[in-house]
């Protein structure tokens, strides 16, 4: 059956798509796309297996690296603004992601999300005019591949079909219906707003885990050093695993400064820390596995006593704190491996290394955006975050930041 939009294509012969239809769909492919990161970031820190958590975490990255790419092509059209065009309708959508009653449903909304999305970005592409679009053309094959990547995935760690997973599915499928479907152009089905469940998401305080995996203090950085070095790779590994807790520290503050007053590159920035630190934590599982070594521990500690700052003390905090207390340590962990010839180990510490000094110019870039009004500095900021710290941190030498 014709979509709404090939029917406005050919009802007009222009064999192509005009730059205000394609600002429209643009702008709300975008917006879907973006809506779609602060409800990861929530949900990342209430999966309890630790394979889904990795699965939202590629997604979410994926989610903002594609609006990230349809922003910078609205740039170059002729068309209003991205956010303040968004019909009320479609906002509802976008609010409502997050909302799902349990994991699982969640899951399956967002399997739904990019199902729509990828429909949608393939009837564009059959009727995009290879000239006349040409930027779309190259973008949409750009993004169509890493949403049936996404999707893939997805099913992979969400092939349960609950009852609830179907009503939550069914209920976003009524609501995109009500906006006109992604594109808008569709027939709008009234939808009276009634909630399928009581509950709303908040987001925890808490990173929830599996039975599998057990709170742990792990191996002091200065025991490890002394383990012969079979157990010290695999202790290595297992603060790799860790790495959960810095994952779940950046999901905290993409979720609580979604309304704040940034531009969205921080919010793009901040997408890509959170990435990357969900990928260190999977070279710890892929690692272990490989030693034949099931993740079993974490010790959330650094999460934890972060909980109680603003997010801003948060990115600080992590970015121009642990990161910069951790790098040190970075350069001769790649030697090591190198020395031992093992060097799939040393392929995850290098690309750790690389990652790590990234984060702290992500810190030091948005800290002092977000201090520019301020009577205070960075300095400032690390001194209320140490006083902060202090009560938290009794057990650990003076000046050490980490208890691992």
């Amino acid at each position: 059956m014709p979509t709404a939009l090939h029917t406005y294509v050919h009802t007009r012969r222009m064999n192509g798509i005009d730059v205000k239809t394609t600002v429209d769909l643009l702008r709300r492919y975008a917006f879907l796309e973006r809506s779609a990161i602060p409800a990861l970031a929530g949900w990342f820190l209430r999966a309890p297996a630790y394979e889904t958590k990795l699965a939202l975490g590629h997604l979410l990255w994926s989610h903002a690296d594609r609006t990230d790419a349809i922003r910078r092509r609205l740039k170059e059209l002729r068309g209003g603004h991205s956010e303040a065009n968004i019909e009320p309708a479609l906002a509802r959508v976008g609010e409502e992601l997050v909302h799902a009653p349990d994991v699982d449903s969640f899951v399956a909304g967002m399997r739904w999300l990019l199902e729509e999305l990828a429909a949608a970005a393939r009837d564009h592409l059959d009727l995009a005019d290879r000239s006349a679009n040409a930027g779309e053309v190259r973008l949409l094959r750009r993004l169509l591949p890493d949403l049936e990547d996404q999707l893939t995935a997805l099913r992979a760690v969400g092939s349960k079909e609950s009852p609830n997973a179907r009503v939550w599915t069914k209920h976003l499928a009524a609501l995109l219906a009500a906006a006109g479907g992604v594109s808008g152009l569709e027939p709008r089905v009234p939808h009276d707003g009634a909630l399928p469940f009581a509950s709303r998401f908040e987001r925890v305080r808490e990173m929830a885990f599996d039975e599998r995996i057990a709170p742990s203090s792990l191996e002091s950085y200065q025991s490890r050093m002394e383990l012969p070095f079979e157990e010290r790779r695999i202790a290595e590994m297992q603060i790799f695993f860790n790495e959960f807790y810095a994952a779940a520290l950046v999901a905290t503050i993409l979720f609580d400064a979604w309304h704040a007053d940034a531009p969205w590159e921080f919010f793009h920035d901040l997408s890509h820390h959170f990435w990357d630190e969900v990928r260190h934590a999977e070279f710890g599982v892929l690692r272990l596995k490989e030693l034949g070594v099931e993740p079993s521990a974490v010790n959330l500690s650094l999460f934890d006593q972060s909980q109680d700052l603003p997010f801003l003390h948060r990115l600080c905090y992590l970015t121009l704190g642990l990161e910069v207390f951790y790098m040190p340590r970075k350069k001769p962990r790649v030697k090591r491996y190198e020395d031992a010839g093992d060097h799939r180990t040393q392929l995850f510490a290098d690309v750790d290394w690389s990652d790590e000094g990234n984060h702290v110019q992500y810190g030091r870039r948005w800290v002092e955006h977000f201090l520019k009004d301020d009577a205070r500095g960075v300095e400032d900021l690390q001194r209320e975050i140490a006083a902060h710290l202090k009560e938290k941190q009794v057990h650990l030498p003076a000046g050490q930041l980490s208890p691992f």
